[in-house]
């Protein structure tokens, strides 16, 4: 869980945890937790281990350098003629969202294991100034708002059966039925272009927002949702509890949780020093039921952004490119948890299983109450032998931008860094 104080009365305070389900092999769900920023994201991918988790990954990054470069609030080109009448900030996040679907298209069309990738993404900037937070989307992961008891789903999932509803609203329960489930008909990387949905809502203390995948959603109600808010306020142990509620009614998908609080600014707190902000970087369960601190989660998904070039593309204007060189990247950075490198095999093997969250005899029937055992101190465990190496490594060949000295693919017609050209 991470704080951040702002100017305001108010500040987010936030916990974001992932897993990778019950049925699943490979978690493609990907979460940033950028409480400085004030940049909520769960990004939920699709098209395989070697593709979704890369999706997902390179549209969190992409949305993080966006905000990092327009932190003055000076975003890149005049404003399409469908976002002037917005709010800057609402801006701010519709043209990080599309600029995150541009990059996912490019690199899903420039590295042939990658063609076809795409993410859903619902993205929330909370600006403490203004008192506003701003929600983008695309796809079926959710945002929801809970506020004084009362849940509202503020986002709407961009799928067939909401498509054929809006052309024939009076559709039957027996027509819908004969629709096919989960298909969405809206994803970032699909086109070079996607259409972001957007929505702006005032804060209050004491609001709380859920950002999830859909892995969350189709196996937890929204009356779950507010009975785990009966039991705790603290955004950590509400993700974790909600994990387990929908690991516990099948798991069928990964599940990601994100919990944004608004809290009162209390006048009399000081700014506090770099050395004493707390780790913010989402926690990850793996497959074991084992979680990764922060520290290692963040290590695996940089690990695939680094290797797949998943830094964003801004200008057109540069130089050329020039020393090229040969890189692998075929199993180094998309292999599984289970099969990392042995530093952090052996880090995964000395974390402790989580508390698996015994459910409490209630009247309502609901998960509405949790008991939580105890931890005991556990025996030291053998670091593990290393992993094996890739026996047939697919060889990318690579080039170095002359402008910014990035690495980039061969085939790439601009630097993903800085938007320098490539030219023949």
């Amino acid at each position: 869980m991470g704080e951040f104080r702002t100017s305001s009365r108010t500040r987010p305070v936030a916990a974001a945890v992932t897993d990778v389900g019950r049925q699943r092999k490979h978690n493609e769900d990907n979460v940033l937790v950028k409480s400085e920023l004030g940049l909520f994201v769960v990004a939920d991918g699709m098209g395989g281990h070697n593709a979704g988790n890369v999706a997902s990954a390179l549209a969190t990054r992409s949305l993080d350098n966006f905000f990092e470069a327009t932190r003055a609030g000076i975003l890149p080109g005049p404003a399409p003629a469908d976002e002037q009448e917005l709010d800057p900030g609402a801006r701010r996040i519709v043209a990080a969202i599309r600029k995150a679907n541009h990059d996912v298209f490019v690199i899903s069309n420039t590295y042939t294991q990658h063609q076809g990738m795409g993410s859903t993404v619902v993205a929330a900037y909370v600006c403490s100034e203004t008192e506003q937070i701003h929600v983008g989307h695309v796809g079926d992961s959710r945002c929801y708002r809970i506020r004084q008891g009362a849940i509202e789903q503020l986002t709407k999932d961009h799928s067939l059966i909401n498509d054929a509803l809006a052309l024939k609203p009076d559709l039957s329960q027996d027509e819908l039925a004969r629709l096919p489930k989960n298909i969405i008909t809206r994803a970032l990387g699909m086109k070079d272009a996607v259409k972001v949905d957007i929505r702006s809502e005032r804060i209050l203390p004491g609001d709380v927002f859920l950002l999830c995948s859909d892995g969350l959603s189709g196996m937890v109600s929204e009356q779950q949702i507010l009975d785990v808010f009966e039991i705790t306020q603290e955004p950590q142990d509400a993700c974790e509890l909600l994990i387990a509620m929908a690991n516990e009614a099948g798991g069928t998908d990964n599940i990601s949780a994100l919990i944004v609080r608004i809290q009162p600014e209390a006048p009399e707190e000081r700014q506090p020093d770099s050395a004493e902000l707390e780790d913010t970087r989402p926690h990850r369960i793996d497959e074991f039921g084992a979680t990764m601190p922060p520290a290692a989660a963040v290590e695996e998904t940089q690990s695939l952004v680094e290797e797949v070039d998943l830094e964003a593309a801004a200008s057109s204007d540069g130089e050329r490119v020039a020393a090229q060189q040969v890189h692998s990247i075929a199993d180094s950075g998309l292999r599984s948890q289970a099969q990392g490198a042995s530093g952090r095999a052996a880090r995964m093997a000395a974390v402790p299983l989580t508390d698996r969250r015994s459910r409490a005899a209630t009247g309502s029937g609901r998960y509405a109450a949790v008991a939580a055992a105890p931890s005991s101190p556990r025996a030291p465990v053998k670091e593990a032998p290393p992993a094996k190496p890739a026996k047939r490594p697919t060889e990318v060949r690579v080039a170095r931008c002359a402008h910014c000295k990035h690495e980039l693919f061969i085939g790439n017609r601009f630097c993903v860094e800085c938007g320098a050209p490539i030219k023949p």
